[in-house]
């Protein structure tokens, strides 16, 4: 593959470099489980791509909850979420993905991840891809999520800024 003028890739992680939404799927639905609240398939797919609390408020529907209550629901789960990445190995990533990755590398080009997750440090922590990644922006680094271009900005910016130095 030739990477003319290239200097630089952003990916996605999930559904990218991996596929981690059968442990979404699994974590709400223990979730949903837990409060007697049917969740099924149909409805995580309209999670997909969207922030932790709006996936929530989907999941519960007209229920009301005190925001605290939602904090606590959203951490329940995310803890079994995070139980199910710690079982990630390097064989969770997608064919082609680490061919790709080394070819981009070995061509000298930097190499991004943006990310809504989170987890996604720990997920290319599991999949023992950080010497792949010069820079990484996950949900804890912006305010606006996709399809806000903030991550892929923010991410651009810490190359920009690994080049000046400190």
């Amino acid at each position: 593959m030739k990477f003319k003028n290239i200097k630089a890739i952003i990916f996605d992680l999930d559904g990218v470099l991996t596929n981690t939404s059968e442990y979404h799927y699994k974590a709400w639905k223990m979730l949903a489980d837990e409060l007697n609240i049917h969740f099924d398939r149909d409805i995580n797919e309209k999670l997909r791509g969207i922030p932790r609390k709006e996936s929530l408020e989907i999941m519960l529907g007209n229920r009301v909850f005190s925001e605290k209550e939602k904090q606590r629901l959203m951490e329940v789960k995310n803890n079994y979420y995070v139980e199910f990445l710690m079982q990630m190995t390097p064989e969770d990533i997608l064919p082609g993905a680490l061919e790709l990755l080394r070819e981009i590398r070995q061509a000298g080009i930097k190499i991004g991840i943006g990310s809504s997750s989170k987890n996604a440090q720990m997920v290319i922590d599991k999949l023992k891809l950080g010497n792949f990644v010069d820079s990484i922006s996950d949900g804890n680094s912006v305010d606006n999520h996709k399809p806000a271009p903030d991550l892929f900005l923010h991410c651009a910016a810490n190359w920009v800024h690994l080049q000046k130095g400190p």
